[in-house]
């Protein structure tokens, strides 16, 4: 398949990219030179508030990840035992459904307290 630029373009605009970000990092680390703080990026300042509500939100998707991971290994334990032509062990079957309801309970606690 052709690519649509040459490789030498691509080096050439790899390289600028490479110049653009350590101009940006110099200018973070050297605030009083005036000439390079024009190449750096502006900053979104967030208030306190702001993050304990995105730490609560992401804290809720960590607690529902959890819970599918708990609903999900039954499932997978009994999808590669059958795939590889195996009978599901007792003890096994055991420690898989211990592990999936600590998962879902430690899940639904997750979510519970970032409500």
């Amino acid at each position: 398949m052709e690519s649509f630029l040459p490789d030498s373009v691509k080096a050439i605009l790899v390289g600028l990219l490479a110049i653009l970000l350590l101009l940006n990092r110099l200018a973070r680390a050297l605030p009083h030179v005036a000439w390079l703080q024009s190449f750096r990026l502006p900053v979104m300042r967030i208030s306190e508030e702001q993050k304990a509500k995105r730490r609560r939100s992401a804290n809720r998707l960590a607690g529902l990840e959890i819970i599918l991971l708990g609903l999900a290994l039954p499932l997978l334990y009994l999808f590669s035992t059958l795939i590889l032509f195996n009978e599901p062990k007792a003890t096994l079957m055991i420690i898989v459904t211990v592990s999936s309801v600590l998962c879902i309970t430690l899940g639904i606690w997750v979510f519970a307290r970032n409500l």
